[in-house]
């Protein structure tokens, strides 16, 4: 049930984003590496992972922002995890959890676009693709993927170097909802942050 009503307001949320970028105001592009720390039953098997991610977010009003997103994360084995791999397949064995994320978000800017350094509340839901790859020694690989729907928020700081460009960073909490275990990560991130203001404005 609350997978269902999850993916009516996501799709709800989708048809909303777009009527939005008509609106008159600017875009913020992110593009960040970080890491993801897994939790959960997901964290009991893997250790934290790069993370690599992408988000534009269209300016409603000074202070409200939605957009879409991105986030690709690979995780390798715990300890024990890799352990009991390979007494099962061999030693040598290889093996990775890998999360693609695409979804929709909602911001909120908590000072005005008139100072260097705006942090900001972020929350969002999406879908995750979450894709687990065994590669025993003598093969074949064995892989299990499933496609979850999942829900995120977290904090934002963007710290502007120059008129249009500066540092962002963020940090979010991932509850991905999988059928059969708890699996959830925090992304922690830091990269490049654009304003793209209309000619207008300028």
């Amino acid at each position: 049930m609350r997978s269902r009503k999850s993916l009516f307001l996501l799709a709800a949320f989708l048809l909303l984003v777009p009527a939005a970028a008509f609106a008159n105001g600017g875009w913020m592009i992110d593009a960040r590496a970080g890491v993801g720390l897994p939790m959960g039953d997901f964290g009991n098997e893997f250790k934290s992972g790069l993370l690599i991610g992408v988000d534009a977010s269209h300016m409603m009003s000074p202070q409200f922002a939605l957009g879409f997103d991105g986030n690709y994360i690979k995780n390798n084995p715990s300890d024990d995890n890799q352990a009991a791999l390979d007494a099962v397949f061999g030693p040598g064995t290889d093996a990775a959890a890998k999360f693609l994320h695409y979804g929709v978000h909602a911001k909120y800017m908590m000072s005005t676009k008139g100072t260097k350094m705006t942090p900001y509340l972020v929350g969002g839901a999406g879908l995750y693709n979450v894709k687990v790859e065994v590669t025993p020694p003598g093969g074949p690989d064995i892989s299990d993927s499933e496609t979850k729907l999942g829900i995120r928020g977290g904090l934002g700081l963007n710290w502007m170097m120059g008129q249009n460009w500066g540092l962002g960073f963020q940090a979010d909490y991932n509850d991905v909802f999988t059928s059969d275990q708890s699996s959830q990560y925090i992304g922690l991130s830091g990269g490049l942050h654009f304003n793209l203001t209309p000619s207008s404005h300028q």
